[in-house]
């Protein structure tokens, strides 16, 4: 899931903006929730770069006829991504640990998105790979149209009267309480097609019953530039998928920073020399 999960919980930030579409004052100061949605989207379309560094706590509980188990995730990401050419590099280091099991497994991960390809090293196996040519055009096509502004835009207008907007020092803060049906499908539709894109025609798994409680998102702007710079967001989700029932529970707390300030990003001669095709 956490293919899915990152890249749209960035994406869902303008979309949070978006759906801020009323007159009223935003708590004790003078800008309407339209007028902060417009100015915070004008200065997203100026942003060519950022860094974000992020924690993740993930506890994921898988059952079956035969068996249950448990694993609880904590991941530290620190990532620099430019918008045009799209680039990235990113550093991650994951603790996993089986709730059976005393010792937890830690493990590290570093990558390259570039013109280039898309190269990553993962600790357990100490080499660099490269994404063959179908699967970074996968890669490269999802993010693409998850930058998209005005797509999440229409996606989530449904969820306007779930917004609430105020102040907190010198910030203003975004807030979504989601629940129901309503947001159930639209967050299915979404994984669903993360799913299609990532198996290109081979069989994707069947995802049924999803439920979702406890979902929250709070996206903080400057209240003098508007960039966005910090999103905290708790998802507690349910589902059978092929047939076994899965639950899970993500903490996220992103913050945001380094703006137009990210230098280009290039992969280095020893890792295309030396990484193996995926």
């Amino acid at each position: 899931m956490k293919k899915w999960f990152l890249p749209f919980v960035m994406l869902l930030l303008v979309g949070v903006l978006g759906a801020c579409n009323s007159n009223e004052k935003v708590g004790d100061s003078n800008v309407t929730a339209k007028e902060l949605y417009e100015k915070t989207l004008k200065q997203q379309e100026t942003l060519k770069s950022y860094s974000t560094t992020g924690v993740i706590k993930q506890n994921m509980v898988f059952k079956s006829e035969d068996e249950e188990m448990s694993m609880d995730l904590s991941s530290d990401m620190k990532m620099d991504i430019i918008a045009d050419p799209l680039s990235s590099y990113f550093t991650m280091t994951t603790k996993m640990k089986d709730v059976s099991e005393e010792e937890a497994m830690d493990m590290n991960m570093e990558g390259y998105l570039t013109d280039k390809g898309f190269y990553m090293k993962e600790s357990t196996m100490n080499q660099w790979m490269k994404m063959s040519k179908e699967q970074y055009d996968i890669v490269l096509g999802s993010y693409k149209e998850q930058s998209d502004p005005s797509e999440q835009l229409k996606k989530l207008s449904e969820f306007v009267e779930d917004f609430k907007v105020d102040t907190e020092g010198d910030k203003y803060v975004l807030t979504l309480k989601a629940e129901g049906e309503k947001f159930t499908k639209f967050i299915k539709t979404e994984v669903e097609a993360q799913l299609e894109q990532m198996a290109q025609g081979a069989e994707k798994p069947a995802i049924d019953d999803m439920k979702f409680d406890d979902v929250e998102y709070v996206i903080y702007i400057n209240k003098d530039d508007y960039n966005i710079e910090h999103m905290k967001t708790i998802m507690n989700m349910a589902m059978k998928v092929e047939g076994n029932e899965v639950k899970m529970k993500t903490d996220t707390d992103l913050k945001l920073s380094n703006f137009n300030k990210v230098k280009p990003i290039t992969v280095p001669k020893e890792v295309t020399e030396k990484a193996q095709e995926m």
